[in-house]
């Protein structure tokens, strides 16, 4: 597998993540699993004749076909994709309130799960296409999407701010971050939700899901599932599973299993590459 990942530099840095190549996937790694986050995804497959396919429920009844470009991320349990071993993808990770600062576009439009990227940025995004499936190497697609979002970026309103700032103290009490803000609590939730999708509180919850999963990813064989529990303050070991499980699917100890199993999931930490087999 052929990966890079690159972090832009400020001012980018305050909307975009980072940015991620993937290229050369092999053919025993049967599907892709996106964990839930809280930033908007902007994925890219560069092979103009490859159509990639998620799926929206466990039983994989459920499934959205995407051609090109498509934009994910608001959803609240993880999106599983079959594995397209013709792909090259680019992955454009926002920071949370990101997407919205830069484009705009309510979050609302990324409904239900994923959205076709040309038709929530128009022709713009058309143009940025061509170039990147033209383009010659990695340094020069990363180039193209800097320039690309660079360009969206116009002088800040304090509601941009404002999402930044719960972002960056997530982890303090709700009643904190209010008081903080100068707004009311009704003005602060409405802000956030517009430009992330979730409520403050909701984004405290993912904040602490992403924490254990990077937990688990450091640590592997030496996780140690009580001291999580009591580290993110979830109620008992029985509350802490429920909702991994909401957030991915599966246990905890099975997501453990995924990543000893398949040494390429630690390249991309919001990803599962091989959920274990039923």
């Amino acid at each position: 597998m052929i990966f890079h990942k690159h972090i832009p530099c400020l001012p980018l840095s305050d909307y975009i993540q980072h940015i991620v190549y993937v290229s050369g996937s092999t053919s025993d790694i049967p599907y892709i699993k996106e964990l839930p986050d809280k930033g908007v995804n902007l994925v890219i497959e560069l092979q103009e004749k490859t159509i990639n396919t998620a799926f929206l429920d466990t039983d994989l009844k459920e499934r959205v076909t995407m051609k090109n470009a498509w934009i994910s991320g608001t959803q609240r349990q993880a999106i599983l994709y079959q594995n397209q071993t013709a792909s090259s993808i680019l992955s454009i990770r926002f920071t949370t309130g990101g997407f919205y600062a830069l484009t705009k576009i309510p979050i609302t439009a990324i409904h239900p799960v994923c959205v076709e990227a040309e038709l929530l940025l128009g022709n713009s995004f058309k143009h940025l296409y061509e170039k990147l499936i033209n383009a010659n190497g990695v340094l020069q697609l990363f180039g193209f999407i800097e320039s690309y979002f660079l360009q969206c970026i116009a002088d800040q309103r304090f509601e941009d701010s404002l999402a930044r700032f719960v972002d960056k103290n997530i982890e303090k009490p709700i009643d904190w971050l209010i008081k903080k803000s100068g707004y009311s609590q009704k003005h602060v939730i409405q802000v956030v939700k517009q430009h992330t999708g979730f409520s403050p509180k909701y984004l405290q919850r993912l904040h602490r899901f992403q924490n254990v999963i990077r937990d688990i990813q450091t640590l592997k064989r030496k996780t140690d599932w009580m001291a999580i529990v009591n580290d993110y303050d979830y109620f008992d070991q029985a509350h802490f599973i429920k909702e991994f499980s909401q957030f991915t699917g599966i246990k905890p100890t099975e997501y453990l299993l995924s990543q000893i199993e398949v040494e390429d999931n630690q390249l991309v930490a919001d990803m599962i590459l091989r959920p274990p087999s039923e």
